[in-house]
């Protein structure tokens, strides 16, 4: 099974024509496993299966991997068990990336999956939105934990200069938003075949 799914990873970056190496699979594949076990016991998702984690839930990694510019400074708000920022760390380590979540017991699994990997710009941070540095990132996403039109809102105040936000939606979303211009957008499918979307928005 887990030989199986380093398989399907490697096949989902050829397909999304993102170089991604075996021991990086492997890698991904161990994080997703830690995410299983430890949903034993912390609400992290509702995924029962590691076919299911890599099928569904991994394209919206490779999604923010080809929306983020080159060396960008990513903030990931509400991480919850750490997707799609941790995959996201792992294909784009020219990027940092820091991982916020309020939750004591989501913070301790995204501080083992930390440690378990050596990508030096993955930053871990316990604290609410509102509590974060204003204006300090060029990248902000946050994948479930608000709507679309409540995340754009949000968004801006997280962000340095010419920054952008990312959203994640189950179909296309208007080109302007909540005063946000969309500037670029990928539309993909889950291995299920459910229909996935995801774009990138500028502030004027």
């Amino acid at each position: 099974m887990l030989d199986e799914e380093v398989t399907n990873i490697l096949a989902l970056a050829e397909a999304w024509n993102l170089p991604l190496a075996r021991k990086d699979a492997e890698f991904l594949v161990a994080y997703l496993s830690q995410i299983l076990k430890w949903n034993e016991h912390v609400n992290l998702t509702g995924a029962r299966e590691l076919r299911e984690l890599v099928g569904d839930h991994l394209p919206d990694s490779f999604a923010l991997a080809k929306l983020c510019p080159r060396a960008a400074n990513v903030v990931d708000i509400g991480s919850g068990g750490g997707l799609p920022a941790v995959p996201f760390a792992v294909l784009r380590p020219d990027c940092s990336v820091t991982l916020v979540e309020p939750r004591a017991k989501r913070i301790a699994f995204l501080n083992t999956a930390a440690r378990g990997c050596d990508y030096r710009l993955l930053k871990v941070v316990r604290a609410r939105m509102e509590e974060i540095a204003d204006s300090t990132f060029t990248v902000a996403t946050s994948r479930a934990t608000f709507g679309p039109d409540e995340w754009l809102g949000m968004a801006p105040r997280l962000l340095s200069t010419g920054g952008m936000a990312v959203v994640f939606a189950a179909n296309p979303i208007a080109g302007c938003v909540a005063g946000a211009q969309l500037v670029e957008a990928v539309a993909y499918t889950t291995s299920r075949g459910a229909p996935r979307w995801s774009g990138s928005y500028c502030f004027t």
